[in-house]
């Protein structure tokens, strides 16, 4: 399999653009660079068509964005006629009321809503709320990603170019972690103004973790916030709330909302979002109520409702789960590597080795399973477009590529192995 139109884009693109791309997460340094695909042309279903032609089964669904599959006709079709329909007003568009009446009766939180292009935005705006209605300043973080914006980097590693004050208003506790977050609750719940989270980091919550949390904030006077980017449409159509029947304050939602199309949501409670009436509690954005994506949306969740495509991604993502589980106890991998989290969205856990680091071995899986058409990325978001065959084909070549990784590692020659350059950098989580 050859890569060189991948390449020489990539040489191109690092000329223009840093990273050579403007989302984090298609980043060409967590890729093989060399022996794995860095530019796709088009897709299909659960397949992608890389800048060479070559042909890949798919379980990232761009970044869990697509549910339905990629190019899915009615959506496409849908966001279509928003198009020749003139896309962008300068007044709002009817389909803006239809979409957030729609997500009103399907999220159980959702009491009002407001439409932003990404998934930081919608983050942006659930903290700005609760702070003006508390009065408060401190937002505690469970261990989740919640955009670029300066309130959430400054408390991170990449922080640059932030003022350091801004991480005085940021409390990062651990996911599951309820004694350290109860603790910070009790002796700090007059500083804080909301608590942030991803109901699933990878692991599933453990009992009681997330009815505690509901719990702890409500009697404190704390606004909880989910963030359902990955979680929402794809657990279940009304999101983790609804799969766990926990009931947030405010939610943000984006992905998996309109199969691709660039279209966040921020959901919440009446008397938190009618905030947003007083224009000195401030939030808006141009492109918000674009037709297309409005369009797209509704339609997606015209598909969801029906029931099939949700039922179908759990099916085949506990074929995939049960089969990946097999082959790692089969090839005597559990100190090498663990899978978790729940169907729709699992994620392979690599532990760093005597001989190898978790990049490394990351690097050779993901060479190898690019050579049998599986682009490996570590974690797993099956969609409508996958196929019991998909599935079963891409354990075949699980098993193949993990047997030979085992061999390597006991070797002690994967390094020698890796073909190409070896992943430089770690995803948003790090």
């Amino acid at each position: 399999m050859k890569f060189e139109n991948s390449m020489k884009i990539y040489q191109e693109a690092i000329e223009v653009i840093p990273m050579g791309t403007s989302t984090f997460s298609r980043n060409p340094n967590l890729f093989v660079i060399g022996n794995s695909p860095l530019f796709v042309k088009s897709a299909k279903g659960c397949r992608i068509y890389d800048a060479d032609d070559n042909e890949f089964i798919d379980y990232s669904m761009s970044l869990s964005m697509v549910t339905l599959g990629y190019a899915n006709s009615e959506v496409n079709q849908a966001a279509k006629e928003g198009i020749d329909e003139g896309l962008i007003y300068t007044l709002s568009c009817p389909e803006e009321s239809f979409l957030a009446r729609q997500i009103r009766r399907v999220v159980t939180c959702a009491e009002m809503v407001r439409f932003f292009k990404n998934g930081s935005d919608s983050c942006e705006g659930a903290v700005k709320l609760a702070r003006n209605y508390s009065g408060k300043l401190k937002i505690i973080t469970v261990g989740g990603y919640h955009g670029f914006h300066d309130w959430f980097m400054a408390s991170t590693p990449r922080n640059k170019g932030l003022p350091e004050k801004l991480s005085e208003l940021v409390i990062n506790c651990r996911y599951n972690d309820i004694e350290s977050i109860e603790k910070t609750i009790v002796e700090q719940s007059h500083e804080i103004a909301a608590l942030i989270m991803e109901p699933i980091i990878n692991y599933e919550p453990e009992a009681g973790f997330l009815e505690r949390i509901r719990e702890l904030t409500a009697q404190n006077g704390i606004i909880l916030i989910y963030d359902e980017m990955k979680t929402g449409f794809r657990l279940d159509i009304g999101g983790a709330q609804q799969y766990f029947k926990i009931t947030p304050d405010l939610a943000v939602f984006g992905k998996g909302l309109s199969n691709g199309f660039p279209l966040s949501a921020l959901a919440g409670k009446r008397y938190l979002m009618e905030q947003f009436e007083n224009e000195n509690c401030f939030m808006s954005g141009s492109y918000a109520t674009e037709k297309a994506s409005l369009k797209a949306a509704l339609k997606t969740i015209e598909i969801l409702q029906k029931g099939e495509a949700i039922r179908h991604i759990w099916e085949m993502g506990e074929m995939l789960r049960e089969g990946i589980e097999e082959i790692i106890s089969k090839q005597a991998l559990s100190e090498v590597l663990r899978i978790v989290g729940l169907a729709p969205m699992t994620h392979l856990i690599i532990s760093d080795q005597e001989d190898a680091t978790v990049n490394e071995i990351k690097s050779f899986i993901q060479q190898e399973c690019a050579k049998k058409g599986v682009l490996f990325v570590g974690y797993h978001h099956t969609s409508l477009g996958h196929t019991r065959e998909d599935i079963e084909y891409t354990l075949e070549v699980y098993n193949d590529v993990f047997s030979r990784m085992r061999k390597a590692l006991t070797d002690k020659t994967l390094k020698d192995k890796t073909e190409g350059r070896v992943i430089s950098a770690f995803g948003v989580r790090g």
